[in-house]
């Protein structure tokens, strides 16, 4: 699960605020084994090459 208010959810989605600096700050609390979705960050509306 992954929880974030949606300042803090548009931050990293936008790559303003990274991943890791979130949950160390508490902004954004993940659990479970697949809850880093940093792969998936930023979401940029383009598929990676």
């Amino acid at each position: 699960m992954v929880e974030a208010d949606p300042i803090t959810w548009l931050l990293v989605a936008t790559q303003r605020m990274t991943w890791a600096d979130a949950v160390r700050d508490g902004r954004l609390r993940a659990s479970g084994i697949r809850t880093d979705l940093t792969e998936y960050l930023p979401l940029t509306g383009r598929e990676a090459d």
